[in-house]
């Protein structure tokens, strides 16, 4: 019976987590204190700036590409950007949860500059910056 359990607490939190993530990306933090704790700790923060100095490594080329390949070529003219935004992420300053989900957005979601040809990287990739500043 405690095996049952388990699987149906890990489902209704991600459910809740999904939901709570639907309202921070729309303005609603303070209905979220949990989330937000979850999305701006250290550790959240720290696994952010660590694949993307990947995703930095492989656009470079310092490093062979992963399972999913980068659009390196429509990235390399947008590295200090993506500097900008690792940098952020490890300088120990206040980030906001919105500003977190839309970096793992753009780290982990198929439709992201990283991985599809789009036409323009530059505003997808300051829109993650400035949602990462504390309002």
């Amino acid at each position: 019976m405690a095996i049952a359990v388990q699987p149906r607490a890990w489902l209704k939190r991600r459910r809740e987590r999904r939901e709570a993530d639907f309202w921070i990306a729309h303005g609603f933090e303070s209905r979220y204190p949990w989330r937000v704790a979850e999305l701006t700790s250290e550790h959240e923060r720290r696994l952010c700036a660590r694949a993307l100095r990947s995703v930095i490594d492989e656009v470079r080329g310092k490093k062979l590409p992963g399972a999913t390949p980068l659009r390196s070529a429509q990235l390399r003219p947008r590295l200090m950007q993506l500097e900008a935004i690792e940098a952020r992420l490890r300088d120990g300053e206040p980030v906001a949860a919105a500003g977190m989900l839309a970096a793992n957005e753009l780290l982990t979601s198929p439709s992201s500059c990283l991985f599809t040809d789009v036409e323009s990287v530059e505003p997808e990739l300051r829109g993650v910056f400035v949602k990462l500043g504390v309002r």
